[in-house]
């Protein structure tokens, strides 16, 4: 028997301006880019468990799961990058 990786949590340091971004809330105190809003924009990789607060400190978490795992963070901080900038 031997096992194999299937699945990694990784997380993301965030800069001021990423963390700013994640932070902004609508004058009802609803989140301007909430959590389905990250998980539609990663729809539809294998990404499941992203989360962030300023509990965790400057970063953004998510599991990665499947075969080609490297690829697929590749294009999470892409699409991340692309949506929170640089």
């Amino acid at each position: 028997m031997k096992a194999e990786i299937y699945a990694i949590t990784y997380r993301i340091p965030l800069t001021d301006s990423q963390q700013a971004k994640l932070d902004k809330k609508w004058p009802d105190g609803d989140p301007f880019i909430s959590y389905e809003k990250i998980d539609s924009l990663l729809e539809p990789l294998p990404v499941e468990d992203i989360y962030w607060s300023h509990y965790t400190g400057q970063f953004l978490y998510f599991t990665v799961r499947g075969d080609d795992i490297e690829g697929t963070v590749a294009e999470v901080i892409k699409r991340l990058e692309d949506k929170l900038g640089k």
